[in-house]
């Protein structure tokens, strides 16, 4: 009964050294992990994939978009910062300096989803049911967390023709190798191998969609397939989405997710005290908070003010200090002491409907047109800024990237989107440097590096 206790601790809690090498570590070596006391029953398993879902918060719960922002040209850090937000910022990570958490907790959540697929079988009371929800869901969560640090650790896919530039290594055990790492063109086919497996056999809903579903899958495998330039399926997966009539659009303009359009979340919940989406502190500036991530100045200026009569301007940003010469713009959207965070939503998917729509080799505008009308329509509260049936493919194109930005701002999306529309070879500058700069890729830690596994190069 001990062993098993300190086998459900590892798995829940998080016992990693932040100074030895994630993918090294060996839970049986440690003589914490005994594959014949610690997963015995179907309900061993589903506490471990549980303990799977709780550390998206660790890399999805704001650490991964925070990471995501400073890189791009939406945000400013404020003045006296130390942390490793300033090499993030001015992008020059190092292998001391760096976004270790999100790295870790991803890697952590893949551990921990293929302990649950090497252990399905093996255990007792587990109905064919049973195994073939918890195997999708394990392979889903693998795949997102998978799909989180690619976008941070390695340039793009487009990156080169073949996509054979290094990307990250791809886990789909629980053994303890050195290994070197895998092609982004590996990587992104294993993220679609998982996703595609886990779609056919996810349920189609289930506790208020804080836990995967087919519909998770579907949004996840349009956000994969936009960034690999794959418009046709991108285009595809997100209508199946949109058109479900499972998540309703919300005509109604709110400073939090509406929960009608949530696919996917993490949920905090009061009564008990569990908050998710702390990360997301760097942005708060509610009650005695002082935001260290601020809006960009002329962002704020030239884009989120560039129309009159966007309610979108006072209810997800405030101005402190006007005038005087500590101005700063700070967000308000993400003011919340227990937030639901989303990964998938319906807005999110209709926006990327929209662009996929008009880029992929027979466009569909009219889609397209409706899509950012809908977006619009809420945002001002009327009809007058909506785009004409008539418009052009190019001004609805640019209307979409806008509302794109507009929407999802502070949420890690430009940085993704810039990168993928600069591999796609349009003349794409992030603050001032080309979308291929080595600055924009994080580095990994310095724990990491080995004989086979080698760091990303950093900035002269």
């Amino acid at each position: 009964m001990k062993k098993r206790y300190l086998i459900l601790t590892f798995l829940i809690g998080m016992f990693f050294s932040s100074c030895e090498s994630l993918l090294e570590i060996n839970p049986v070596a440690e003589g914490v992990i005994l594959k014949t006391d610690a997963i015995q029953t179907k309900d061993d398993v589903q506490q471990l994939l549980n303990a799977a879902y709780d550390v998206v918060n660790g890399f999805y719960g704001g650490r991964f978009q925070r990471t995501s922002e400073l890189l791009a040209d939406n945000v400013v850090l404020r003045d006296g910062i130390t942390d490793e937000m300033v090499n993030i910022y001015k992008r020059y990570t190092t292998g001391y300096f760096t976004d270790n958490e999100t790295y870790e907790q991803a890697y952590i959540c893949i551990l921990r989803s293929n302990l649950v697929l090497e252990n399905i079988g093996l255990v007792s009371g587990m109905t064919d049911s049973d195994a073939k929800r918890m195997a999708a869901e394990a392979k889903f969560l693998r795949a997102i967390s998978h799909f989180a640090v690619v976008r941070l650790f390695a340039q793009p896919y487009g990156f080169t023709a073949n996509n054979d530039h290094p990307g990250i290594i791809i886990k789909t055990n629980s053994k303890v190798e050195l290994l070197p790492r895998n092609t982004v063109a590996e990587v992104y086919q294993q993220i679609l191998k998982d996703l595609t497996e886990a779609e056919t056999d996810l349920p189609a809903t289930n506790s208020g969609f804080a836990y995967a579903t087919n519909w998770a899958a579907k949004a996840a495998l349009a956000q994969v397939y936009f960034q690999m330039h794959d418009y046709e399926k991108a285009y595809t997966k997100s209508s199946e989405v949109v058109n479900s009539n499972v998540f309703t659009f919300a005509p109604g303009l709110s400073s939090t997710p509406p929960e009608s359009e949530l696919i996917f979340k993490l949920v905090s919940n009061e009564t008990s005290g569990k908050r998710v989406g702390g990360d997301f502190g760097v942005y708060r500036s509610d009650g005695t908070n002082i935001p260290n991530i601020r809006v960009a100045p002329d962002v704020y200026k030239n884009v989120i003010k560039a129309s009159a009569g966007d309610l979108r301007i006072d209810l997800f940003y405030k101005v402190f200090n006007p005038g005087a010469e500590n101005e700063y713009i700070a967000f308000s959207k993400f003011n919340s002491e227990f937030p639901i965070v989303p990964i998938y939503r319906l807005t999110e998917q209709k926006l990327l409907r929209a662009e996929a729509a008009l880029l992929k080799s027979s466009p569909d505008l009219t889609t397209a047109i409706k899509d950012v009308n809908d977006i619009r329509t809420r945002a001002f509260g009327n009809t007058s800024k909506n785009l004409l049936a008539t418009a052009t493919a190019d001004v609805v194109l640019s209307a979409a990237r806008t509302e794109r930005r507009l929407e999802l701002m502070g949420e890690g999306y430009q940085l993704h989107d810039l990168k993928r529309r600069g591999s796609a070879g349009e003349n794409i500058l992030i603050r001032g440097v080309d979308w291929d700069y080595v600055g924009l890729v994080i580095q990994f830690s310095a724990s990491e590096a080995n004989e086979l596994f080698k760091a990303n190069p950093e900035p002269n």
